[in-house]
């Protein structure tokens, strides 16, 4: 089956995690299923540019029905009349492509988050992501949703999109050697790891307080921090280093994947997230996590299984629980344990591409009895 994602080869060196799924897709192609990138063209990047403009007013602009309209021409990408030729369907993630290409169309996202996500990241309201799928939902043959507990919230408001609603997780690309141990277990030093861009939005302020608390009593403590720092943020935090704690700016993805090697605890105390990409390739290589308890990351990091979940903000709830896991290295194994566990389970390439193919399959064969029936009610 050949797909064609939604996006070209230059776009996909881009940074972003929706950029990520499109480049995990690439890495799931094999003889029978094959996915395709679009060819660049001025046109493609002149549009993506108009796109981000439409993106940028509609974060500042007051009227709602304008603010809408913005969001709706930040969403469609134009896809050239010809690149669906010789496909099986287009894949397309958060962007809906048109004019609606010939062949089945599936539109992807991480469905409906709680209003309170919208209301921390301020770029959207509910109500804006509602009309989204309003519009575009139906124009779709059917919408790919990340997680059961996205699909639940759009079908809440969207009830009428039932039928074309299936949920595959986030095909994450783990490495190929597992991790059979960590440095901790040689040199009895717990190592943490934070991975989050926006230092504010991701939690690490309420980080950075609760490890102050917890390492006076366990001093055999380590934090990397991988974060997009201001300069004002870093004179304020300059004597980070001599309290055990490393911050490093944005790093190539394999030197990210080199620290969840070594690192015993992914923390992401997160103010807004839809999936927590980090976090799962954390799980990937062993790390117990401690995550905010916001739909719908329970879901993904069940709570006493893999780690824990605490509330955005509660530094005391971060603190106790740094605190049991440190105090406990039996438990902390085990969640480590049940993190690599859970990830084969719910996130393996293998895994993740026949549940892409039984609905890639289902879509087909549902549009070519679309076309069948309306071809003997035409028959004479």
């Amino acid at each position: 089956m050949r797909v064609l994602l939604n996006v070209t080869a230059g776009e996909l060196h881009g940074p972003g995690g929706d950029l990520t799924l499109y480049r995990n897709w690439m890495r799931l192609s094999d003889e029978r299923l094959q996915f395709h990138l679009l060819p660049s063209s001025w046109r493609r990047g002149a549009h993506a540019f108009v796109r981000k403009a439409c993106e940028k007013l509609a974060r500042m602009w007051e009227p709602t029905r304008v603010r809408q309209l913005l969001h709706v021409a930040a969403r469609v990408l134009v896809l050239p009349s010809r690149a669906a030729r010789d496909m099986d369907l287009v894949l397309s993630h958060l962007c809906f492509p048109l004019p609606r290409p010939p062949v089945p169309l599936i539109w992807s996202s991480q469905g409906i988050a709680p209003a309170r996500y919208y209301e921390r990241c301020g770029r959207w309201t509910l109500e804006d992501v509602i009309l989204l799928y309003r519009l575009f939902g139906p124009r779709a043959d059917a919408l790919l949703i990340a997680t059961e507990s996205g699909a639940r919230s759009l079908l809440r408001w969207c009830p009428e999109l039932e039928a074309k609603v299936h949920v595959v997780p986030v095909p994450v690309i783990a490495p190929s050697r597992d991790v059979e141990w960590k440095p901790s277990q040689r040199d009895g030093i717990i190592r943490l790891l934070f991975v989050g861009l926006d230092p504010v939005l991701k939690g690490l302020p309420e980080l950075l307080r609760a490890y102050e608390q917890v390492r006076r009593k366990h001093p055999h403590l380590r934090l990397e921090v991988v974060t997009r720092a201001s300069e004002n943020w870093q004179k304020q935090n300059g004597s980070l280093l001599a309290r055990g704690i490393q911050v490093h700016p944005p790093l190539p993805h394999e030197r990210v994947l080199g620290l969840m090697r070594e690192a015993d605890l992914f923390v992401l105390p997160t103010h807004a997230d839809t999936y927590a990409l980090s976090a799962v390739e954390a799980m990937a290589h062993r790390c117990a996590i401690i995550i905010s308890n916001f739909d719908p990351l329970p879901e993904l990091f069940p709570d006493a299984e893999v780690g824990f979940t605490v509330a955005p903000g509660d530094i005391r709830g971060l603190v106790e629980r740094l605190d049991v896991l440190i105090t406990h290295p039996a438990l902390l194994r085990q969640f480590q344990e049940n993190a690599r566990r859970r990830y084969l389970i719910v996130h393996d390439p293998a895994r993740v591409r026949s549940k892409l193919e039984e609905v890639f399959h289902s879509v087909r064969s549902r549009r070519c009895g679309r076309a069948l029936g309306a071809l003997s009610s035409g028959a004479p």
